[in-house]
């Protein structure tokens, strides 16, 4: 083989993947425009505007700067592409209301779920779980199984410190984020803000505002808003009767 006829080999081995994968999907996402419910399609006629709240801006940035992007994603793909429609709570719910009407919020990833970072977080690989609707996932985990965490919050920062504490999770792969707590001695009647279960005797432990910027971005990640038809890409979809 020539050196050009390698050259070229080599450009293209690494020019295509890195022109789909960085260049297409930032030309596409970079000026998103704004998407309209239709009254045909969502019995509604009005824009759609992404529902999220949290510390996301700083909150997105300490994910960055502890590698949590490395080992967790946040992209459901579409199903042609996957199952994970169907894994519990990674796309969202099917479940019933207070009043025993179904709701089915599960969907695919839209690029509006990225809105108010300046970097979509889609990940690098898959060794812990997809993390899209972990707030949601964490709600759930507090109010029917783990009640002691109290807040999800607390169940959030219990992880974040150790992730293997909880005997359910002793097989976690998750580095502890322990330099996000600070360990003080307990004076008085301790800290409201301490962590409860964490901290030895005479000792509380508590969030950093780099901790507490990260629970609150991640509590965020709950994509249970209805998103207009046109960019719901669930092949079960159904228009507004």
């Amino acid at each position: 083989m020539s050196f050009k006829a390698f050259t070229l080999a080599l450009m293209f081995s690494f020019g295509i993947p890195w022109l789909m994968i960085i260049v297409v999907p930032f030309s596409k996402m970079r000026h998103v425009e704004p998407i309209y419910f239709t009254e045909e399609a969502d019995g509604r006629d009005d824009v759609y505007v992404p529902r999220r709240a949290g510390r996301i801006a700083n909150g997105a940035a300490i994910y960055a700067a502890n590698g949590c992007y490395i080992c967790h994603t946040q992209l459901i793909r579409p199903s042609f592409a996957g199952s994970e429609l169907g894994r519990p709570g990674w796309a969202g719910f099917k479940e019933q209301d207070d009043a025993g009407i179904p709701v089915d919020t599960r969907r695919e990833t839209t690029p509006f779920d990225y809105v108010g970072e300046s970097f979509a977080q889609i990940g690098l690989m898959r060794n812990g779980p997809d993390l899209s609707n972990v707030g949601g996932r964490i709600e759930r985990y507090v109010k029917e199984d783990d009640a002691d965490a109290k807040t999800p919050e607390n169940w959030l920062f219990l992880h974040l410190y150790d992730p293997r504490k909880k005997v359910k999770a002793y097989w976690s792969t998750c580095p502890s984020q322990a330099h996000l707590f600070t360990t003080r001695n307990v004076y008085g009647q301790g800290s409201p803000d301490a962590v409860p279960g964490l901290g030895g005797e005479g000792e509380e432990v508590l969030p950093t505002d780099q901790a507490l910027a990260l629970a609150s971005y991640l509590i965020s990640m709950k994509k249970d808003d209805a998103v207009p038809y046109s960019i719901n890409y669930r092949r079960d979809k159904k228009k507004a009767e």
